[in-house]
Parts: C-alpha cells; sequence; structure tokens
C-alpha cells in the first residue's frame, strides 16, 4: 500500500476506471458466449480486474473485483438465483479469491510505479542540483579513487570528475579525466599520497600548497565519499595568503618599534639617574628602568620566537633573572635561582604582566630579604598543569613587614596585575617569604589594552 490516502479526484477516477472496465470485459464475455458456448464465466475479469488495479489503484480494484462476482453470477452463472451446485459454488468461492489477488498485484504494481517515478524525478531534481553546484562553483572540485600496482599498492589517484573551475585553475581542459593526477599537477604535491591515505581511511585532511608554477596558493580539502573514492576541494587562498604575509610583517615592524622605543625610554631614564644626586630620585629611576626593561624583554623574545601570538615565558623568565642579576648584584652575595618547566607559552599581555610581576617581587626581595653581610638566595619558580600556571618568587630572608605598615607603589602594582590577569596571589610566610600567583589559563580574561600603558 502506499501509506497515504489518495485524494478524492484520484479515488473518484479509480472507481470509475473499475467499473468501465467490468462493463468491457461483461460485453465481451455475452459476445464471445455466443461463439465460445463452453467459454468461462469469469475468465474475462481477471484482466479486467488486473487493469482496473493498473489505472485506478485501490478504489479501481476493489469495484472491478465486486463488479465482477456480480456481473458474472447474474449473467452467465446457471440458475442464477441460487447456487446449489458445489461447482458453481467452488468456482464462485475461487473466482472471488484469485481476482482478490490479482487487484492486489495490480494495485501494489500501480504504487510501486507511482514511487519508482518519484525517485526518479527526485534524483533528476538532485542531479540538477549538483550539476549546477559543480558547474558554477568558484573553487576547483576533483573526483578521484586509487591507482593500484599489481602488488596492490596505491601508487597514485585516477581523476573521475574535474568541475570547469579545477579546469580553470590546471589550464587543462576534460582530457584529464581519467587520467592520473601526477600527470596532470603542474608540480608534484608534497605527501599528497600521504594525506590520500589518510582521507581515505576517513579522516577530513586540509593542507596548503604554494604552486611554484603559477606562484599562487591554494588550500586542499579531502574527505572520502564512497568507498575507495575521494573529494578534493582546491580553493583559492592567494590572496589571504598575501593579507596574512602582510600583517606579519606590520606585526613584526610594530613590535620591533615597541621594543626600540621602550630601550630608549630606559636609556634617557639611565642618564637622568646618573645625573641626580639624590639617592632616593636614584633608586625609584632605576625602579622604573627595570619595569620598562621588563616589558621590552618581552616584546624581545616574541621578536625572536616562531610564534607571533604567544611567548616562551620559561625562556622569557631566564632572561629577565641573567639582567635583574647583572643590575641588581654587584656580589655573589645574593644568587637569583630559577627552576622553570619549559614549554610553557603565554599569550604577550599576561607575559608583560607577570613579567613584571616577578620583575617586582625580585627587587624588593633583593633590597629588603637580606640586609648586608646576610647571604641567600632568591627562587623563581614555573609550574604548568593543565590549564593552571603557578608562578612563585620566595626567599628565606627577614620576612615581610609587620602588619600596618603601609603598602608600596611595586606591591600595589603586584595585586592590580595579578587582578587583571584573572589569577590569584597568595603570601606564605614561614622562613622566609612566598610569593604564589596561580592562573587558570582558559578562565582568564584577556587584560585591557591600556594595561602596558598604566606599567610604565
Amino acid at each position: 500500500m502506499s501509506g497515504r490516502p489518495e485524494s478524492p479526484p484520484k479515488s473518484l477516477g479509480g472507481v470509475l476506471a473499475g467499473a468501465g472496465l467490468v462493463i468491457v470485459a461483461t460485453v465481451l464475455r455475452a459476445q464471445l458466449g455466443r461463439v465460445f458456448p463452453h467459454l468461462t464465466e469469469f475468465g474475462l475479469y481477471y484482466p479486467a480486474v488486473l487493469a482496473a488495479g493498473l489505472l485506478g489503484g485501490w478504489p479501481g480494484a476493489v469495484i472491478a473485483v465486486a463488479g465482477s462476482v456480480f456481473s458474472g453470477w447474474f449473467f452467465f452463472v446457471e440458475p442464477r438465483a441460487v447456487l446449489d451446485a458445489p461447482t458453481k459454488a467452488a468456482n464462485m468461492a475461487i473466482f472471488l479469491v484469485a481476482s482478490s489477488l490479482v487487484g492486489f498485484a495490480g494495485a501494489r504494481i500501480r504504487t510501486l510505479i507511482r514511487r519508482y517515478r518519484q525517485t526518479n524525478a527526485l534524483l533528476a531534481e538532485r542531479e540538477l542540483r549538483y550539476r549546477t553546484l559543480f558547474e558554477c562553483v568558484s573553487d576547483g572540485f576533483l573526483l578521484i579513487e586509487p591507482a593500484q600496482d599489481a602488488l596492490g599498492r596505491t601508487t597514485d589517484y585516477l581523476i573521475l570528475e574535474a568541475n570547469p573551475a579545477i579546469l580553470r585553475i590546471l589550464s587543462a581542459n576534460t582530457s584529464i579525466v581519467g587520467r592520473r593526477v601526477s600527470e596532470v599537477l603542474p608540480v608534484p604535491v608534497t605527501g599528497w599520497l600521504e594525506h590520500c591515505n589518510r582521507a581515505t581511511a576517513g579522516d577530513t585532511v586540509t593542507f596548503d600548497f604554494q604552486s611554484p608554477a603559477t606562484d599562487r596558493w591554494y588550500e586542499i580539502h579531502l574527505s572520502r565519499v564512497g568507498r575507495g573514492q575521494l573529494a578534493a576541494f582546491i580553493v583559492d587562498v592567494t590572496d589571504r595568503k598575501l593579507s596574512e604575509s602582510r600583517h606579519l610583517e606590520l606585526f613584526e615592524e610594530l613590535n620591533h618599534r615597541v621594543k626600540n622605543n621602550l630601550s630608549m625610554v630606559s636609556v634617557m631614564l639611565s642618564m637622568h639617574a646618573r645625573a641626580s644626586h639624590q639617592p632616593e630620585v636614584q633608586d625609584q629611576l632605576q625602579r622604573a628602568i627595570d619595569r620598562i626593561q621588563a616589558i621590552a624583554d618581552v616584546h624581545a623574545s616574541l621578536y625572536r620566537s616562531s610564534s607571533r601570538d604567544d611567548v616562551d615565558f620559561a625562556g622569557y623568565l631566564q632572561q629577565l633573572c641573567d639582567r635583574l642579576s647583572g643590575s641588581l648584584l654587584p656580589d655573589d652575595r645574593i644568587r637569583i635561582e630559577l627552576d622553570a618547566q619549559p614549554a610553557t607559552s603565554l599569550p604577550l599581555d599576561r607575559a608583560v604582566a607577570l613579567g613584571v610581576v616577578v620583575n617586582e617581587l625580585v627587587t624588593n626581595a633583593v633590597k629588603h630579604a637580606y640586609p648586608p653581610p646576610a647571604r641567600g638566595v632568591i627562587l623563581v619558580k614555573l609550574r604548568h598543569a593543565g590549564d593552571t600556571l603557578t608562578l612563585s618568587v620566595s626567599d628565606n630572608g627577614r620576612g615581610l613587614p609587620p602588619p600596618g605598615s603601609s603598602e608600596g607603589l611595586g606591591m600595589r602594582l603586584i595585586r592590580s596585575l595579578v587582578q587583571q590577569a584573572g589569577a590569584i596571589l597568595t603570601v606564605e610566610q614561614g622562613e622566609g617569604v612566598t610569593f604564589v600567583v596561580r592562573l587558570r589559563e582558559a578562565d582568564a580574561p584577556p587584560f585591557v589594552k591600556e594595561a602596558q600603558s598604566r606599567l610604565l
């Protein structure tokens, strides 16, 4: 059954078709019965019921079966009034069952034919959409399948389909269909077979390729679309690559200028410090120089790194500690030691903030933890576990000032930077003091753009 009720006009048409076919079969049976007296009563009704099922569906088949039973009994069965003869009754029963099956077969075949036509129409519509997309899309498209050698190893891929866009990209024509990819590409694509084999295994593979022949960049997407077949989408991304390259050049130039300008400010402050005869002014200027230099060191690390987004924070801390050792420690009475977990990277803004925090904490420890002639060690430790970064600066000196003492500019700056970073600062006192900064990198909000300017 179709599973969907037919509309009234179609049902009425089926009824009329069944009735009309029964009438035609009855007339033919009456005419042929005169020529062939021994002709069976219901022989001509079978094709009528089948045709009614094919033309009128279930309504036509039902009307044809009912009409055939009535017409055959009324016009051709003798005697018409009763069916007392066992043979007559058996013939009527057999015809009723057989004609019902024939009508069912006809209606079912009609339903299957209608579904077949609907499916073909849907496929034709989808084919039209696919062809429209295939012909008009601006990106290149290839349908490929593996080409294997005598040992069953995949040595290349055959082109099954190619759209007009890829023909323009390759400066080729439709003759490339049926040829190997290695024969069509002007230059070999590095790792082409490996990429295709990964895509055949079910992975979605994306990689960039620069054609030396045209000096243009293409982004190639490979995905499996059938058993052993791959779809390759080729997108021209030359403009995007040029834009990224230009942005990278501008970023490097800006970063270099920031670093140089910070160095110039540091030199000017150094000159003022040397010219001043007041120790307190010299000390404050020197602390400002250290803060500026801590920011300049971050930009220097970023400029040297392969990444333009993140700073190797462990390497930066090493550079920072070495510089502080050279500027703050004239002898070996106090040492700065670093225990930093490698491969720890941070965004530029967070690296700047935490670098200034370390600068302030180390400077405070050098000035207050070990008054002459005391000797000691200032330990800077960095640990990275999951999405949590732990940075600590500790000493075993004389500890913090007594409670109630006023908080200096350096400590207020530390708390401000830690808060901006979305981190938590804890102070642990014992034999000396330890400052611990814990940062959940996934939850930390970005720094405001004015953060670095406020550091000055």
